[in-house]
């Protein structure tokens, strides 16, 4: 028991929830549900849950969308068809969970995924995100807009940008994801982007931004820009055609010069790496899913791996991906794909 008990823990944890609240609460739902109720446990859960007013309700919270049809049917329409092995005599029978007889690692890992989607599928940022943006596109989706000042917008996979050209000015705030823009020369009117950590100022030229996982990137394709961070007025970095900078909460650095068939490769649909890290391969495509990529394995992560695949089919990439690494990629109800 105390090993299931280990197990269940260290499956949660594979998991990284981005409000700890929430993640400890994944943590205990999930080693309550999978194991039977020893009193030691129970008391840790009741220390825990009574410590803080936000961790009861966290918890209610996870309980509550348990009950959700739609994650039982995701889960139970994995149950194993052939029939389970006998229980041993000695052992206490477990508690029946909702999602139905899943066994050992792959019933944690289906009910750990399921509640991540559940939980996932309810955050108010989402909400903000379409109240504010101008211009969105949905996983999968590529879109090129055409400003009020004729510069041409190219919107990636899964991306939001709002728009301020009144009175002469010409703004964009990057909301989300990844863009290119192709600026009409106006020397007395600077053409701004402004994302989660940069802003870039030029007034002709041909660049792309990108924002997300907490860090900036600025690619420049041809022209000049110049990229500063907004609580650093008097610091900035001019770029060259082929230079890159990023910045995060920690500041703004020059970030080498990489390939541009690499840098740009997404604007014709399709994606360059070479010999990246396995789960930060799988993060890009999960952009451009519409359902969760859940790996579930961390010893696959660090796998290295190349290559060039398209952009509209993310599911035959990580299938093949997958093999490379000799991951098992199950797919799931409505597109939910785990890899372990």
């Amino acid at each position: 028991m105390e090993q299931d008990k280990a197990d269940s823990q260290q499956d949660a944890g594979t998991y990284r929830h981005s409000d700890p609240i929430m993640d400890e609460a994944l943590t205990w739902f999930v080693t309550l549900l999978d194991t039977p109720a020893d009193p030691e446990t129970v008391a840790a859960y009741q220390a825990w849950r009574g410590s803080d007013p936000r961790h009861a309700e966290a918890f209610d919270r996870l309980s509550s969308l348990g009950a959700m049809p739609e994650l039982q049917a995701a889960t139970l329409a994995q149950r194993p068809s052939a029939a389970a092995p006998e229980r041993r005599k000695d052992r206490p029978a477990p508690r029946r969970a909702w999602w139905g007889p899943l066994w050992g690692r792959w019933r944690r890992s289906l009910a750990v995924a399921a509640l991540l989607l559940a939980v996932g599928l309810h955050l108010e940022p989402e909400l903000s995100l379409r109240w504010n943006a101008d211009y969105r596109t949905a996983a999968g989706e590529r879109r090129e807009v055409a400003l009020p000042d004729r510069s041409r917008l190219v919107l990636d996979t899964d991306s939001a940008v709002a728009l301020d050209f009144g009175e002469g000015r010409r703004h964009v705030r990057l909301l989300r994801g990844r863009a290119y823009f192709d600026v009409v020369s106006q020397p007395a009117r600077p053409f701004r982007v402004t994302a989660g950590f940069t802003e870039v100022e030029v007034t002709g030229t041909a660049f792309s931004v990108q924002s997300d996982n907490g860090k900036d990137s600025v690619y420049l394709e041809h022209g000049r820009v110049s990229v500063r961070r907004p609580d650093e007025p008097g610091r900035s970095l001019t770029l060259l055609p082929g230079d890159r900078a990023t910045a995060t909460v920690d500041g703004l650095s020059a970030d080498g010069r990489p390939d541009p068939a690499v840098a740009l490769a997404w604007k014709e649909g399709r994606y360059v790496f070479h010999e990246k890290p396995f789960a930060a391969v799988i993060d890009n495509f999960r952009r451009y899913h519409s359902s969760p990529v859940f790996l579930l394995d961390d010893r696959l992560a660090d796998a290295r791996v190349s290559g060039n695949y398209r952009l509209d089919d993310p599911v035959g990439a990580i299938r093949s991906l997958a093999g490379i690494v000799g991951a098992r990629m199950t797919e799931l109800p409505a597109g939910i794909i785990l890899l372990r």
